[in-house]
């Protein structure tokens, strides 16, 4: 027998045993099992149905109209505005006459408020000509009553004596 016809025989029946013999024949895990297991169970519950309830004779439900609630709601807080002609005294350092003082401002200029002084009767405000924050006293502003104060963060001057940045 020729030997160069032989060899890709041999060559052949080698790579399918290797084959063969790489195939997993392993049996899922019990994990695998059980996952299926219950997938196989919501799939059946979701075909079936619940049986129907046997009719009965109830009194008809009269309705009854109600009136539509309303809830009140606030109208929207106007800005506050600068009641009379007021000092408004620079940026994180502080209120009052220790502090440097950045301008003043006219009555009537709108404002807004960012913060709330933990110094009871200050607010810190957006500087209407410079755009800077600063310190004015409460005194000097109108606020809407129906702006929530509670939203806004209470801001500490920084301490006399601190280097200026």
């Amino acid at each position: 027998m020729n030997l160069r016809i032989l060899r890709p025989v041999v060559f052949g029946l080698i790579v399918i045993l290797l084959v063969a013999a790489c195939a997993s024949n392993s049996t899922p895990s019990s994990a695998d099992q059980q996952a299926t297991n219950v997938a196989q169970g919501v799939a059946l519950a979701r075909t079936k149905t619940a049986l129907a309830p046997t009719a009965t004779r109830t009194a008809t439900p009269t309705h009854t109209a109600l009136p539509p609630t309303v809830t009140p709601t606030k109208p929207p807080a106007k800005p506050p505005v600068v009641s009379t002609f007021a000092a408004c005294w620079w940026g994180p350092w502080g209120p009052g006459e220790n502090y440097h003082l950045e301008s003043n401002i006219e009555a009537g200029e709108q404002v807004q408020i960012v913060g709330v002084g933990s110094v009871p009767g200050w607010y810190i405000i957006i500087n209407p000509y410079f755009y800077q924050r600063c310190w004015i006293q409460s005194v000097n502003l109108n606020v809407d009553p129906n702006m929530d104060l509670s939203q806004i963060p209470l801001m500490t001057p920084i301490p006399l004596g601190t280097p200026n940045p």
